[in-house]
């Protein structure tokens, strides 16, 4: 994903496929390589107060960079949000949710590990 468009989905409303919005994508999380891993959510609150921000897996993420007036869709429940740490220090690793399959039980990796992309399918 190039610069650009990460710039163009910034700032967008992430909701469930068939619901309303619940926050907004606020950043992107790279690995070395530029490739995105993980992007930041802002769940509620009103000019940042009682906002709470987590890092969800890129794959849970869905989009068109040129459809502006879409939401992105998460492929995550209310109840799996919940359950996320929130991201706060953006200079240590963060926690990351990735989304349930088969090979995958866990809700997120250890803390303070890198994320990894899912097991291909």
């Amino acid at each position: 994903m190039s610069p650009e468009q990460v710039l163009s989905i910034l700032g967008r409303p992430v909701a469930e496929p068939d619901g309303p919005a619940l926050g907004r994508l606020v950043d992107v999380l790279v690995d070395d390589s530029g490739t995105p891993q993980a992007g930041v959510i802002d769940f509620g609150g009103f000019l940042g107060v009682g906002s709470r921000k987590i890092a969800v897996h890129w794959s849970t993420l869905h989009f068109a960079p040129a459809d502006q007036k879409r939401p992105i869709t998460i492929d995550l429940t209310p109840d799996q949000i919940k359950a996320v740490p929130e991201y706060k220090d953006v200079t240590k690793p963060a926690p990351v949710v990735v989304p349930e399959s088969p090979q995958t039980t866990a809700a997120s990796p250890e803390a303070g590990s890198q994320p990894q992309p899912p097991a291909a399918q």
